[in-house]
């Protein structure tokens, strides 16, 4: 069965985004080659990507715009099946986007149970949220920046129960970035449904 994981860039007081107009400074300033080289190999055992609006406006507006030149994960973001869940948009001009038709709990089930690589969300805190609380997040990957910014997007603002996770590998980068990958012990199976 295919595994969804949360792929999420925060900072050390929980946000996943800095305050409006500086929402990725803080990813911008501590980046590395090194983190770049780890987030490919990462997408490469993935083949389809979901997103909330706000995310998909974000990415849609930068990624197609780019090359492997000027970024080395270019290829495979703009390659990768995306999957949007909103009920605002609909025109969806990245390639390889559709916008999902289904309720985002019954969506990701069918998506868990079909061959395939791995689901990743990136960003997205709504979806992650949501799906935090149905239990359907198999792996949570933090990047986690030695920065504290105070204000901006939580990822967890409105989880309302305590979820227990398993640490299952770490990393520090040489600028104090680390990379923890907790894998969720109570995820819902529904690889016999």
């Amino acid at each position: 069965m295919r595994k969804l994981i949360a792929y999420e860039f925060l900072s050390n007081d929980g946000y996943m985004a800095g305050r409006e107009g500086e929402e990725m400074d803080f990813v911008a300033k501590n980046f590395l080659n090194e983190m770049e080289t780890d987030i490919e190999l990462e997408y490469k055992e993935v083949d389809t990507f979901l997103f909330g609006r706000i995310t998909y406006d974000s990415l849609s507006r930068y990624w197609p715009n780019v090359t492997t030149e000027d970024e080395p994960v270019a290829d495979l973001m703009n390659g990768m099946n995306k999957i949007v869940f909103s009920s605002t948009i609909d025109d969806l001009k990245w390639n390889n986007s559709r916008l999902s038709t289904k309720e985002l709990e019954e969506q990701v089930i069918e998506l868990k149970k079909e061959k395939g690589k791995n689901i990743m969300i990136i960003g997205s805190a709504s979806i992650v949220q949501r799906l935090t609380e149905k239990k359907l997040i198999d792996e949570y990957k933090f990047l986690l920046f030695p920065v504290i910014l105070g204000g901006g997007k939580p990822l967890f603002k409105n989880t309302k129960e305590e979820l227990n996770l398993k640490l299952i590998h770490s990393k520090v980068y040489k600028n104090g970035v680390l990379i923890l990958t907790y894998s969720n012990k109570e995820t819902r199976n529904y690889q016999y449904l």
